[in-house]
């Protein structure tokens, strides 16, 4: 499938899909979570939902993972 037409913020979350194989398994979440909410970011976007501005500070930061209970 050629991605050529897709938006920037679309091919890169594929881009950082193709890293799982070379990824811990332990982390494929944290890549997952964060390619959700690039996709998630990105449709906001497409329909203008997103929040400007404000939205583009929050990408940049890196978001916490889920908590996970301590055995």
């Amino acid at each position: 499938m050629s991605t050529e037409n897709l938006p920037a913020e679309i091919r890169d979350a594929l881009t950082r899909l193709d890293t799982l194989d070379v990824v811990a398994t332990s982390e494929h979440v944290e890549v997952f979570e964060e390619m959700n909410r690039r996709l998630a970011d990105a449709l906001a976007d497409l329909d203008g939902s997103g929040g400007g501005a404000a939205a583009e500070v929050d990408r940049a930061q890196p978001r916490p993972g889920p908590v996970r209970p301590v055995r």
